[in-house]
């Protein structure tokens, strides 16, 4: 297995590539389709399957040439209700954005379970970023936490649909993880759950 971090977009958002063989997961293709595509065949490997932690532009720009080639998407249930309700299109507060539209073919909720890639994925819905905020649970040990929970840092909830104290009950119910987990965030470095724990000052 390898993974790779690839920053897209105007908002340097990180795009995960998660490499078994000839096939790829791709978590959160914010933008940047053709060089995504590029370090994939590079690899040896096609997107089988994208997996996106949230609905805000800057991580699904990708999303519907991903789609349109052939690749699986899994998004939540209630964000993806909400690109469906504004038509691909949604005002974060500083930016107005509309994103190509996709076709969802799995949609999840808290506590879904599969396996992709020789690989077992557990949802875990973090709500307050976004309505329908999910990290992605890998193999018991990664932890693929989108825009909840930085390095030293948590998601902003300064923007419509957001919940500042649904997201800090979100971060404890990812420190009530049994364990140490390797985190990898939507954006900035990657860091560790008993890191956060113990040095995060967000969240007490």
């Amino acid at each position: 297995m390898n993974i790779e971090c690839i920053e897209t977009g105007s908002c340097y958002t990180d795009t995960y590539l998660i490499v078994e063989g000839e096939s790829a997961i791709v978590i959160d293709p914010g933008d940047d389709y053709e060089r995504i595509s590029l370090r994939l065949s590079k690899l040896g490997a096609k997107a089988e399957y994208v997996l996106i932690t949230h609905a805000h532009f800057d991580h699904i720009g990708a999303v519907a040439r991903f789609a349109a080639s052939g690749a699986n998407v899994y998004v939540s249930e209630k964000d993806y209700d909400l690109l469906v309700k504004f038509d691909f299109y949604l005002n974060i507060g500083y930016f107005d954005k509309r994103v190509e539209s996709f076709a969802a073919d799995v949609l999840v909720n808290d506590g879904d379970k599969f396996s992709l890639c020789n690989h077992d994925f557990t949802v875990v819905a973090t709500p307050g970023h976004t309505p329908g905020g999910v990290c992605y649970i890998m193999d018991d040990n990664i932890i693929f936490s989108g825009d909840t929970l930085f390095r030293l840092s948590i998601g902003r909830t300064d923007f419509p649909f957001c919940s500042h104290s649904d997201l800090i009950n979100s971060v404890k119910k990812l420190f009530a993880l049994n364990g140490d987990y390797i985190v990898y965030p939507g954006h900035g470095k990657s860091t560790t759950l008993d890191f956060e724990r113990e040095n995060n000052p967000y969240v007490h």
